[in-house]
């Protein structure tokens, strides 16, 4: 149930480039967490209002990622570098300018196709 939500201030960005961000934030999202991609669920608002340091002219994001089960520091580092190397290579936004914000979440509280993951 791994989910990768990026709020993008870049306001034109091919449909391309969105796909790629799509696969690939699922494949990194698998691959840390040992995870099946059919269970991964990517979804990328670009032309957000964001701003980032009182600078709202400069491209920026935020990425939230939920997980059922713990987070590691490792994990967290790892998937750090990873999503900020994909957003900032194909949404071209600084890798300073970008904030990710992961959370866990108990399986009773995340539904999927009529019930719960407890």
């Amino acid at each position: 149930m791994p989910l990768l939500h990026i709020h993008s201030s870049s306001k034109t960005v091919n449909e391309k480039v969105i796909q790629e961000v799509h696969q690939t934030g699922a494949q990194i999202l698998s691959d840390v967490l040992g995870k099946s991609t059919e269970y991964v669920m990517v979804l990328v608002n670009t032309a957000s209002s964001l701003s980032f340091a009182q600078d709202d002219q400069t491209p920026c994001a935020y990425l939230e990622v939920k997980n059922i089960g713990g987070f590691t520091p490792e994990t967290t580092e790892k998937l750090s570098g990873l999503l900020c190397k994909l957003v900032s290579e194909k949404l071209e936004i600084p890798t300073n300018r970008i904030y990710i914000e992961y959370q866990n979440a108990e399986r009773h509280l995340w539904g999927w196709d009529g019930r719960t993951f407890a």
